[in-house]
């Protein structure tokens, strides 16, 4: 799975003012698939925020998906295309996106 500027605590840029919302995914996470990976793709046009999600609110993620599933990395892309709207184009986001969905899902699987 792969998320990009999601506002895991809406518009809070402070992580010990956890909302309603993280407050329940958090309660929930363990609904979640144990093989799963996830990427959660934040972009920082001004070191704090892409523009719309505060940076802190996509730090959150961590909150719910590290020790509950597989891998979770969180990725911060910073320079041109990093605003909010741009994520979806920025070339860095398509390349993660072709070498960790695209190319393993192409790779045979192997037999036991």
């Amino acid at each position: 799975m792969i998320t990009l500027g999601s506002p895991y605590n809406l518009e809070e840029s402070k992580q010990a003012n956890r909302t309603q919302m993280l407050t329940d995914m958090i309660r929930m996470k363990k609904r979640l698939p144990v093989n799963l990976t996830v990427y959660s793709v934040a972009g920082s046009e001004s070191y704090t925020s892409d523009g719309i999600v505060p940076l802190a609110s996509v730090d959150a993620g961590k909150y719910i998906f590290q020790n509950q599933v597989k891998h979770y990395t969180m990725i911060t892309l910073s320079g041109n295309n990093a605003e909010h709207s741009d994520l979806p184009q920025n070339q860095e986001t398509i390349d993660l996106i072709k070498q960790d969905l695209l190319i393993k899902n192409q790779r045979p699987a192997l037999r036991p």
